[in-house]
């Protein structure tokens, strides 16, 4: 998100005057320069806006563009305790604690913005670098400060449990958000740990289940469910849950595509192919694991039977005898076509479809960056 553009923009960053005007505008320099390709010309100003102690964003920025990832974690781990100081300096000495009066409203309060950003790039390094531990625990932190997950970091944690050895608390956390989306503010963000349920859900909370706007959340529970339980009906029916709310996902695990190599973290809407392709580069591995792939392929009858499509093209029959056999069109991602034949026949019914949506996706980068909606639509 572009700080140019929102609250810090107007009241500077952190809400207050904590980092030198100069020290902002090198940074902003280095922030272009990167949106455009252009990484090694940016580090001079980055150097430049380093000399202010206080930039941390400038801090996260030259961590990313470093080529030794476990230096960036040092870099980033050395911001992190400075600022949490001077939160405590600005803020009081009773900030971080539970009944102070800044826990639970972080980010909320402008001042905790780039601490709470630090912390985001902490959780990127320390799984870039294997660290799974140190990812999940400080997303736990980041949930505790800021329960309402203003930076969704909902869909790493239950794969970094996963991978630290905590299924357990991966599946709580899952079924936490998914039971209680909309209802209020979780205690701690969903992370006052306690034992999963292990009842089969009634066709009613199924249902509830399979409507959960984030996908990736019900995936993780299947996962859980399985690692904690082995081949269950209860895994099993998450699993076919989890097949519902975003397909794309366990059809390119059963169809075992290549796993992404980064992600795509760009403006969508919810249980699209872009989430799923985030979701896939965090998690897929642990899917290909040879038991949880079999167990994904043949745990139920109606997983397969969801995430097989027919071609976009109303005169075609055509249906898909494999996972991910027929290819998306490439510009918005939302239909798929037995061939290339198909795909040019239906172009010209598809095509206002297709406009429409690549002047959404603009329009939700640009809401991202609080720029004015208009600028994202009637264009090209």
């Amino acid at each position: 998100m572009d700080r140019r553009w929102g609250a810090e923009g107007e009241y500077g960053t952190g809400g207050g005057n904590l980092v030198s005007e100069e020290s902002m505008h090198n940074l902003q320099i280095a922030e272009d320069l990167c949106r455009k390709g252009k990484p090694n010309d940016a580090v001079p100003y980055l150097m430049i806006a380093l000399k202010d102690k206080n930039n941390f964003d400038a801090e996260i920025k030259m961590a990313f563009l470093s080529p030794d990832l476990f230096f960036s974690v040092e870099v980033l781990e050395s911001a992190e305790a400075r600022a949490r100081a001077l939160l405590i300096q600005h803020l009081g000495a009773d900030c971080f604690n539970d009944c102070g009066p800044c826990v639970g409203k972080f980010w909320d309060i402008l001042l905790t913005r780039p601490y709470m950003r630090v912390l985001e790039a902490l959780v990127r390094m320390y799984f870039e670098t294997k660290q799974y531990g140190k990812a999940a625990t400080t997303i736990i932190e980041m949930l505790r400060l800021c329960p309402g997950d203003n930076m969704q970091q909902r869909a790493w944690l239950g794969p970094l449990l996963i991978r630290a050895g905590r299924p357990a608390d991966a599946l709580f956390f899952c079924q936490t958000w998914i039971q209680f989306a909309g209802k209020g503010t979780l205690i701690k963000g969903g992370t006052a740990f306690r034992a999963p349920s292990d009842k089969l859900l009634s066709p009613d909370s199924e249902e509830q289940y399979a409507q959960y706007p984030a996908g990736n959340l019900a995936h993780t529970a299947a996962l859980a469910a399985f690692k904690l339980w082995g081949p269950c009906p209860q895994a099993a029916q998450l699993l076919r849950i989890a097949a519902r709310t975003n397909p794309a996902i366990l059809a390119r695990i059963i169809g075992r595509r290549a796993q992404p190599v980064e992600g795509k973290m760009t403006p969508r809407a919810r249980n699209g192919p872009e989430d799923a392709h985030d979701y896939l580069w965090i998690a897929q591995d642990l899917w290909m694991e040879p038991a949880v792939w079999d167990w994904a392929c043949t745990a139920d009858p109606n997983v397969l039977g969801a995430i097989l499509r027919c071609c976009t093209r109303p005169e075609c029959t055509a249906e898909e005898t494999e996972a991910t056999q027929f290819k998306r069109c490439a510009a918005c991602q939302q239909v798929m076509y037995c061939g290339l034949a198909c795909q040019k026949a239906d172009w010209t019914r598809h095509k206002p479809d297709c406009r429409k949506q690549m002047e959404y996706k603009k329009m939700l980068k640009n809401i991202a960056n609080h720029k004015p909606p208009t600028d994202a639509v009637g264009r090209g």
